[in-house]
């Protein structure tokens, strides 16, 4: 039988398990994580560890929701001077942020199933609340608050899997910025190399700056359904 002091220590242990798993994430990466290796880092036996994570898919699950709590506790609805439409890119931006702080974390969160513990709960409740007030139907809410979501998510996965992982942000803009136009052939594809011909050209490889301009395009779309 559990009592109220049981609960709350199994409770705490856990948040110690997580925790302890992040530092794993971040030192090894998501490949080599695994439960057996999480029990070795605490030094418990593996059982041990099983009485407070019953399977990979709840560590993954627990570890999603650690790395958007920590890096979206501070979502709010917008203040007085700032529009829905700016607000939402920079969620989006927020989401971005909270993914890459740790190593492999748009991974994490991909392969989590974020309802079973509420971890983006709050966020959407919150977009939800601010796109009503915009004139948007709550299931349009919905799917514009998810798309933007899942832009974050896909571009944090494309920049975790890139070379240039592994660079601080500062060397690897820098890495980014020598690197030269690819040879595209402009022959058979004259758009395609004229438009990467001014990326290059006007210095937009800056990954942060990519994104917004992304998330912006996007959230213009959205706009546009209002106005229809």
């Amino acid at each position: 039988m559990t009592t109220p002091d049981t609960d709350r220590h199994t409770a705490e242990r856990r948040a110690e398990i997580v925790h302890a798993a992040l530092e794993l994430l971040d030192e090894s990466g998501f490949e080599r994580l695994s439960l057996r290796r999480l029990a070795a880092h605490l030094g418990m036996h593996a059982p041990g560890l099983y009485w407070y994570i019953d399977s990979k898919q709840q560590l993954i699950d627990l570890l999603a929701k650690a790395i958007l709590d920590e890096g979206m506790a501070d979502v709010a609805t917008p203040p007085p001077n700032q529009d829905w439409e700016e607000w939402l890119v920079e969620l989006a931006c927020a989401t971005r942020r909270t993914l890459l702080a740790h190593r492999d974390g748009a991974r994490v969160v991909a392969g989590a199933y974020l309802l079973n513990t509420n971890a983006l709960s709050p966020v959407i409740e919150c977009s939800l609340e601010v796109l009503e007030a915009a004139g948007f139907e709550r299931l349009t809410a919905l799917g514009a608050t998810m798309t933007l979501l899942r832009y974050a998510t896909g571009i944090a996965l494309d920049e975790q899997a890139s070379p240039l992982r592994n660079s601080p942000t500062a060397r690897a803009a820098q890495q980014l910025a020598a690197l030269p136009p690819p040879p595209i052939d402009a022959a058979r594809w004259p758009r395609t190399a004229d438009a990467v011909q001014q990326v290059f050209a006007r210095n937009l490889r800056d990954r942060e700056q990519l994104f917004r301009w992304g998330a912006v395009l996007i959230v213009r779309g959205l706009a546009g359904t209002i106005r229809r």
